[in-house]
């Protein structure tokens, strides 16, 4: 096909094919999901050159308010800036395959009335829970108390093995990532597969210590052969989904305040900045890619805070 009959969804299938042999699979796996829920449909028809700054923009005002598969409601402004980036890169390699003049892709996003405040538990109502945890203790629950005793990710935690954990040095070591992936055959069908690779980024192949009390309950639950997994005590794993579940059951169960389980690495991160800890070792031990991440999300001085700031100076 020429190049000047190539609409978008002909080139568009043309760089998936070429991106899969140059990133992870997890990651071709975001761009394929990506360009056939929402980009190819919004420049279906199109032809490259026809895709400018201006219909970016309105593509992109078009996501935040009706962006969702279902029409009911707008995508999250993170999400559309991911979609952005996949969009650039893609028209990106399509000039640089016909030697052709690199354009400048400059657009805005909306601003979304969200609260910034993330969601956590208070102190009281995270003793509470690792009570319950230590009164309930087994292999899913203990995968609670290593979330608010560490901050891993769901899919790091999911994916941990017992030859991953140091008891004799205190130690665990978080070097992969578990996830259920969506793809395509060579025939169009999708199919989903868990995956096991490596984390997000390098910072989040990371060493953390095992506190007092999270020791307490590994020795009670008992080490197992290193190919276990934690939170099954088998060689099988518990995908994200799934433990997601067993966790959002528990909490019902004991009436405690719903939060989603990510806000368990929230509340051990908040837990750190509250008792003073050192903001770059606080983003070493989430695996942040920089400081600044951790900064943003967990630091907010308060009135008294600028106070005291002011008060040593003058």
């Amino acid at each position: 096909m020429k190049r000047e009959e190539l609409k978008f969804e002909d080139w568009g299938a043309i760089w998936l094919n070429y991106k899969k042999e140059f990133v992870k699979e997890s990651t071709y796996a975001n761009y394929l999901t990506a360009m056939a829920n929402h980009i190819i449909p919004a420049f279906q028809g199109m032809k490259i050159e026809e895709i400018s700054n201006r219909v970016i923009q309105k593509t992109i005002l078009m996501w935040s308010k009706s962006g969702r598969r279902n029409q009911c409601g707008g995508l999250a402004v993170k999400t559309i800036k991911d979609m952005v980036v996949i969009l650039k890169m893609c028209l990106k390699d399509y000039e640089e395959f016909y030697e052709l003049d690199s354009k400048s892709r400059t657009v805005k996003y909306p601003v979304q009335n969200r609260s910034n405040e993330i969601e956590v538990w208070s102190r009281e109502q995270q003793d509470f829970v690792m009570r319950l945890i230590r009164e309930n203790l087994g292999n899913e629950t203990l995968g609670y108390a290593i979330s608010l005793c560490t901050g891993i990710r769901i899919g790091e935690l999911c994916a941990l093995q017992w030859n991953d954990i140091d008891l004799q040095n205190r130690m665990i070591r978080i070097n992969k990532t578990l996830q259920r992936i969506y793809l395509k055959t060579d025939a169009g069908r999708g199919i989903s597969k868990v995956i096991i690779t490596s984390p997000k980024s390098e910072k989040s192949i990371r060493e953390v210590p095992i506190s007092n009390i999270l020791f307490g309950l590994f020795s009670e639950i008992g080490e197992k052969r290193g190919d276990c997994y934690v939170l099954t005590g088998k060689d099988t794993y518990i995908e994200p989904r799934l433990y997601r579940k067993h966790y959002r059951d528990f909490m019902e169960r004991y009436q405690v305040k719903p939060i989603k389980f990510h806000a368990l690495r929230h509340t051990f991160a908040t837990r750190c900045i509250e008792n003073g800890a050192d903001y770059k070792i606080v983003s070493e031990l989430l695996g942040h890619a920089s400081v600044n991440l951790t900064l943003n999300l967990y630091v907010h001085p308060n009135l008294e805070d600028k106070r005291r700031c002011v008060d040593l100076i003058c």
